[in-house]
């Protein structure tokens, strides 16, 4: 009885958190600075043009986070995307060349 009650307890507590989170607004996130994601979510970088510079996503559970999870390259013959799920409690950053994340655009879009 005692694990059927955990279970539940788990399930409301999920519940609670979906519901809270439903409907979150997509963000813009900045180049070079370290987030820590609330909940699930998933980042996507992208080159649009301009500035030839490199972006790596990395993600961790310390700040800074040190595990690179994927890299664009607008310079040369990679792919210039990056997309990743950042984990709740997990700390990302997008560490760009260029200070101001010059020729990428990225969003963050919360999962639920």
């Amino acid at each position: 009885m005692a694990q059927l009650e955990a279970q539940v307890a788990e399930l409301e507590r999920r519940l609670a958190w979906f519901t809270a989170n439903a409907g979150a607004p997509r963000f813009t996130p900045g180049f070079n600075q370290v987030y820590r994601a609330d909940g699930y979510g998933y980042v996507s970088v992208y080159y649009v043009g301009g500035a030839t510079s490199r972006v790596r996503m990395f993600v961790g559970p310390q700040h800074p986070p040190t595990q690179c999870v994927g890299e664009a390259n607008s310079g040369g013959r990679v792919d210039s995307h990056i997309g990743g799920v950042v984990r709740p409690g997990e700390y990302w950053v997008l560490e760009c060349t260029k200070p101001n994340g010059e020729g990428y655009r990225a969003v963050f879009t919360p999962l639920f």
